[in-house]
Order: C-alpha cells, then structure tokens, then sequence
C-alpha cells in the first residue's frame, strides 16, 4: 500500500466528513464542506503525481482512483439535487455514465486490459469539480451566492456534455473489449 494509493483511499474516506459537515449544521459547516471537497481534490492530484514519480503507477491505483473520484463526485451530487441547486437529470446522466464506464472498465479488467483516463474523462472530471467547487460555494453564503449558483449549473451543463463525449469516447471500444472477453471465455 504506497503513498498514492493511501491518498486515493484518503478521498474515499473523507466522504464520511464531507457529508456528515454538510447535513448537520454548526456555524461554518458549509465552509467545512468547501474544504474538505477542495481537500479530497488534492488527494486526487497528489496520488497520481506520487504514482509516477516513484514509479509506483499500479492496476489497483488505476481502478481505485477512477472509483474514488466517483464515489467523491456521486455523493456530492445527491446532495446537490436535494438541495436543489443540481438538476436531478444532470445527476442521472452523469451518474449513468460512472455505471457504464466501471462496468467496461471492469469487463476489460477480466481481460487482463486496465482502461486508464483519457483526455475526454479527465475534462470531464475537471468541469464536474469545479462545477461543484462553484455550487457548494454558493452555500457558503459569500459574496454573491445567487450568483455562483447560475454560474455553478451552467458548469454543469458544460460537465454533462463533456460527460457524454467522454462516455462515448469509452463506450466506443465496447465490441472490441466484449470480442476479447468472449474469445477469453471461449478458451474456458
């Protein structure tokens, strides 16, 4: 267990935080959400930056990273709809797409195939954080929150259509990775 792979742990764990700081109120607690979801980001950046310079680049830090960012973006979403600064059909799209994509992901895994991020994911992924960096922002109550929330679900929007490209951009290669699948389980 590495450095990089603690922190991807890390995110996953400070799920538990984030929501407990968002639901129950004391004063600032939405200032404790902010930054423990700009924390968890971190952790993001840092496990892979960790990963390669060690040389530590692993199948299960792949896999794990991929299902923290997830886990992290998907939680904040629920919340996010029932606090109705988040379309429910935003959330459904995108959280459709995390179903579908780990799914591959894990066909190819059985494989003996690891499908990292591409580019289209990893902008994907980017326009969703700062999406939710702007609409919890707006929670907080500072300076204009009326403001960050119009600006938040137009990031979003952005988000969802970089969420499509993106799911695309995997889902595209499904025949070849089902045809892998299919000749491996046919030597079985």
């Amino acid at each position: 267990m590495n450095l990089a792979n603690q922190l991807t742990l890390a995110r996953i764990v400070a799920i538990v935080p984030l929501m407990i700081a968002l639901y129950v109120p004391f004063p600032g607690h939405y200032w404790t959400v902010l930054v423990i979801y700009v924390l968890a980001l971190l952790t993001d950046y840092l496990d892979g930056v960790f990963a390669r310079r060690q040389g530590k680049v692993t199948g299960f830090g792949k896999l794990m990273d991929s299902i923290a960012d997830k886990a992290l973006i998907v939680s904040v979403f629920f919340a996010l709809v029932e606090l109705g600064l988040m379309a429910s059909w935003m959330a459904a799209i995108m959280v459709i797409r995390e179903f579908a994509v780990t799914g591959l992901r894990m066909v190819a895994l059985e494989s003996g195939e690891v499908i990292a991020a591409n580019s289209w994911g990893k902008a994907k992924m980017n326009a969703q954080s700062v999406a939710v960096f702007v609409l919890l922002l707006s929670l907080t109550g500072w300076l204009a929150p009326g403001f960050f929330a119009g600006l938040g679900w137009w990031l979003m929007v952005v988000a969802v259509v970089l969420t499509l490209i993106s799911g695309w951009s995997y889902l595209k290669d499904t025949p070849r990775i089902l045809s892998v699948q299919s000749r491996r389980d046919q030597r079985l």
